[in-house]
């Protein structure tokens, strides 16, 4: 047999809050308050990361050199055998980067992995 329930007992009764449901009602906000700041000009500053991948390549390489410009967000991509070459790596892609883009490399931005210390 159901049971009968006043509308005014239902409006007394306290209920708990679920926390799941409050978590999803919540709006997301951006902590940034503007766009990110880009360079003017290409190769003001670049981006630089060696990575490893546990796998060989064909070639027997298993780093990368990704070069990013923070301008035009250019892409170049090295992949020397190993970590030791890094360096050499680079001085190749600056000499090309210049060449190909008629200016000369201001500013590298690295993460601070020890990659291009001597």
């Amino acid at each position: 047999m159901p049971m009968e329930i006043s509308l005014t007992e239902v409006k007394n009764v306290q209920l708990e809050k679920c926390t799941a449901c409050l978590a999803g009602k919540q709006n997301k906000t951006s902590f940034r308050s503007r766009p990110p700041m880009r360079k003017k000009m290409p190769l003001e500053l670049m981006h630089t990361d060696v990575c490893y991948v546990d796998t060989k390549s064909h070639a027997g390489s298993q780093y990368f050199v990704t070069f990013i410009d923070d301008y035009s967000r250019k892409l170049w991509v090295s992949v020397p055998k190993t970590k030791d070459q890094v360096t050499s790596v680079f001085k190749v892609f600056q000499a090309r980067a210049e060449r190909e883009i008629g200016q000369k490399l201001k500013t590298v931005r690295v993460d601070n992995d020890g990659e291009y210390r001597g």
